[in-house]
This record gives structure tokens, C-alpha cells and sequence, in this order.
């Protein structure tokens, strides 16, 4: 129990982004070992915890100025809690962050109506349920991308959009069925591209 400061709860702040230098992709797809670097200069903490989907992943202790934090990581989306506490002056850090790991590639080829690759097209890719988990590239002169750390068994959707020509095509699979696909742009309705334009 807290009792310092005259109060039975820590003081709560959330971690700031000089406190974590972290090569997570937050909001996207990433490898399944992570290292997590914490900048902790200026600041007296006891512990890391890191808990993913409700589970406590690990808790580390005692903790240096620059920490390095190897996690690996389960196949699939982590809604990932980051606890740091300060016993001292009673104050527990936190950020929640979501991501998704694996290692499954995706590779995706985009032709226009002539069956020819289309360069220089952003093609994005999201989660089909937890659809704030995207990444976007743009194709290659072969008219291709390929999408990194992709989970074994997900449903994703794939969308390619060329604004100047208004065209557009679009596809949801599952990656454990799919590693290579290819698209064709097709001509993008008037209701289909006024509704891009004002979801942008």
C-alpha cells in the first residue's frame, strides 16, 4: 500500500517519448523478438513491466539509466501495457501501445487493365478486425511490394489506389492461404472515390 504523499494510490504520468527511444512500430507490424530501450536518466525507478492481452509478459529489476529490454513475442495482435514504477516518490508510469508480430510475408503485385505493373502506387495493408494495425509502400517498377511480419493465421485487407488515374483495387485474405497475390486497378465509381476523398 502507498502511503507517501498522503495518499493510498501512486501518482499516475504517462511515459513520454524521450523516456522510451524504442524501435517499435506502434499501430503497425513488427518483428516478434523487440528490444525495448528505455531512457530512464533523471529518474529513480524499480521496475519494467510489460504485460500483453491482459498477460504479464516479464517484470525487470534494478533497472541502469539506458535499459534494453529483449521481449519476444507470440504470433498475432498485442495490446501491449507498459508499467514503470517509482517507489521513491510514488509515481507509476505507463503507456499502452498495440501492435502485431509474426513473420510471414506478403507479396503483392498491382497491373493496370493492360496486365502491365504499375510503378510508384501506394498500397496499403491493414488488420481486417483490429484495422488501426496498418502499413503502407509504394510499388516498385516491377509493380510490386512486400509486407514484413505478418502474423501466420490473420485476416488482413489490401487496398491499392492510383488518385491520378482513379483507379483502385482492393482484396481480404487470409495470410496463412496467401503469400503471393496480384491485383488489377480497376476504375474507381464516383460514390467510391468521394467517399476516399472525405474518409482522407
Amino acid at each position: 500500500m502507498y502511503w507517501r504523499h498522503g495518499s493510498f494510490f501512486p501518482i499516475k504520468r504517462r511515459i513520454s517519448r524521450t523516456m522510451v527511444e524504442s524501435g517499435v512500430v506502434i499501430n503497425s507490424f513488427n518483428p516478434p523478438h523487440l528490444d525495448f530501450f528505455f531512457n530512464l536518466t533523471n529518474t529513480q525507478l524499480n521496475s519494467i513491466s510489460i504485460i500483453s492481452n491482459n498477460v504479464n509478459l516479464l517484470q525487470v529489476s534494478p533497472l541502469s539509466e539506458i535499459s534494453i529490454v529483449p521481449v519476444n513475442f507470440s504470433d498475432g495482435y498485442h495490446h501491449l501495457d507498459i508499467l514503470m514504477l517509482d517507489d521513491i516518490h510514488d509515481i507509476e508510469f505507463y503507456q499502452q501501445i498495440d501492435i502485431s508480430t509474426g513473420t510471414q510475408t506478403l507479396r503483392v503485385t498491382i497491373l493496370n487493365e493492360d496486365h502491365e505493373p504499375v510503378k510508384n502506387i501506394s498500397v496499403h495493408l491493414e488488420l481486417s478486425i483490429y484495422s488501426h494495425i496498418t502499413t503502407q509502400q509504394y510499388t516498385n517498377q516491377f509493380g510490386e511490394v512486400t509486407f514484413n511480419y505478418l502474423s501466420r493465421n490473420s485476416q488482413v485487407y489490401v487496398e491499392a489506389i492510383s488518385m491520378a488515374t482513379k483507379r483502385y483495387a482492393f482484396s481480404g485474405l487470409n495470410t496463412l492461404k496467401y503469400q503471393n497475390i496480384t491485383l488489377i486497378l480497376e476504375e474507381m465509381n464516383s460514390t467510391h472515390y468521394d467517399e476516399y476523398l472525405i474518409n482522407r
